[in-house]
């Protein structure tokens, strides 16, 4: 079988490259897309793949955070490059977790052709002792987090997902759609996987990495027209920084152990059971920079771009 990887990525200096040699230590290659990354994202992606590894880069300027249509698009442009058989959509923290290869093939072999399946997606949390370690090292200490499930988990895109013009994967790359309006789309077949094969999430690493990716996201989201509702935890987290308020490892975890929506008498994500289940590949990282101590840069660096774009429109807009 080809099995074939898609993300798109955005200031991801600190884990791009772990994602990278991790996932192809499982499949025969990827197409990322960077989304207008402002650290050295792109400068990591570009000397991963002067090393010859099957790595296809693209880059995305428009502002807004859509996911879902770059995913999908990334999709179809394996499919029709390659003679891949399944595309893992994935994010630039999530590592895939299936032992040997082979087991994998055996089981995507063994479904019908037009059936897409979900894998789990537990989440580690790393200790958080702030001593500085690079994210192999963190991903090394990082415990799997038990007793909450969030009820979701990762698709991945069987081949004929190409055949169809009407599917895409929905936003977080959690199931696939048939259909032009969200309103009347519906969902393709899908199938729980086996726990043996999973999707293990490292989404909190740091509060620096925290206070980047909220910081970058919600404006990004802004200006794509799809804010976070005020009663989601990613809307939390972003009003917990913007009131200047140092987010804590609960603070950091709460919107991947709780889900998308805030939870009411929620337990502190740091009080669910974690146990040892080691998932990173034996790699070693080349290019990846110390982790930065601070996040206001490439907040900043967000700001102007879209402050930029904003000053292009209207000069635009005049002359019209």
């Amino acid at each position: 079988m080809i099995l074939w990887g898609v993300a798109m990525v955005r200031n991801e200096e600190d884990i791009v490259e772990a994602f990278v040699r991790h996932n192809l230590t499982i499949l025969d290659g990827m197409l990322i897309v960077d989304h207008n990354s402002t650290d050295r994202t792109l400068a990591i992606l570009t000397a991963l793949r002067a090393e010859r590894l099957p790595l296809v880069v693209k880059r995305h300027e428009a502002p807004g955070y859509l996911q879902a249509e770059i995913t999908t698009s990334a999709a179809r442009e394996v499919f029709a490059r390659t003679p891949a058989d399944f595309v893992f959509p994935l994010d630039a923290d999530e590592f895939l977790k299936v032992g040997r290869r082979a087991e994998l093939e055996r089981y995507l072999k063994s479904l019908p052709p037009d059936t897409h399946p979900v894998f789990d997606w537990p989440t580690y949390a790393p200790p958080f002792d702030g001593d500085g370690r690079d994210v192999v090292a963190c991903a090394r200490a990082a415990r799997r987090l038990t007793g909450r499930s969030r009820g979701t988990g990762k698709v991945a895109v069987a081949r004929s997902f190409a055949a169809n013009p009407g599917a895409y994967i929905g936003q977080g790359n959690h199931e696939v759609y048939v259909g032009n309006k969200p309103q009347t789309a519906r969902r393709l077949p899908m199938v729980g996987a086996p726990a043996a094969f999973c999707v293990a999430h490292l989404p909190a690493r740091s509060a620096v990495q925290h206070a980047r990716k909220f910081g970058v996201r919600r404006l990004a989201r802004i200006a794509g027209g799809r804010d976070y509702p005020t009663d989601s935890n990613f809307y939390q987290a972003f009003a917990q920084l913007r009131a200047g308020r140092t987010p804590t490892p609960d603070d950091m975890l709460r919107p991947y152990v709780d889900g998308f929506f805030v939870l009411k008498d929620a337990q502190p994500p740091t009080s669910a059971p974690a146990v040892d289940d080691p998932f990173i590949a034996d790699i070693v990282l080349r290019y990846t920079p110390p982790p930065a101590d601070d996040a206001l840069p490439t907040v900043l660096a967000a700001v102007e771009g879209l402050t930029r774009r904003l000053a292009a429109y209207r000069k635009g807009a005049k002359r019209a």
